[in-house]
């Protein structure tokens, strides 16, 4: 029997241009009744970051700015989903179910992964930007990671300039 696509799980990274990606997204949802999450990752701060700002600000005043930054991140995935909803009304009323939205802290490559299994993925959707060859190598894509290191199909889309 073929796999079947139940949920896909799109890590957004809320940068311009990922429009392709999305409609690419939601019409494979639609194509396949899945279910879709829009995730996206908050990279935890450096260590010696940590110990700089914990030298100035109370844990508790970390705490609220760190509530802070996801609460914003939340919003604008949010006004992103309903602009895109809008946009594309009528396709998005063939979903089975509304997306839904998840802001995970983490090294992206590792929340990906882990996000998707917590949601039952089938599908890992996320976009590619061009890095140069010595750019990947000393950096390495977050999506080079995910595909090398996931346990479920990854789709990436190339971000067009």
């Amino acid at each position: 029997m073929l796999p079947k696509i139940n949920t896909i799980l799109y890590a957004c990274d809320l940068e311009p241009k990922t429009t392709q990606a999305m409609e690419l997204v939601m019409n494979l949802a639609i194509s396949n009744q899945a279910k879709v999450v829009l995730m996206h990752a908050m990279e935890p701060i450096s260590a010696q970051a940590a110990n700089m700002i914990h030298n100035y600000m109370s844990e508790e005043t970390v705490k609220n700015m760190r509530d802070e930054a996801i609460k914003t991140v939340n919003e604008r995935i949010q006004a992103y989903l309903t602009e895109f909803t809008k946009t594309h009304a009528d396709e998005m009323q063939n979903l089975t179910e509304a997306p839904r939205v998840e802001v995970v802290n983490g090294v992206p490559a590792e929340a990906i992964e882990k996000t998707a299994e917590k949601v039952g993925a089938d599908l890992i959707v996320m976009n590619s930007r061009t890095h140069s060859k010595i750019g990947q190598m000393v950096i390495g894509s977050t999506a080079n990671k995910v595909v090398h290191h996931s346990r479920i199909p990854v789709l990436v889309v190339p971000i067009l300039k």
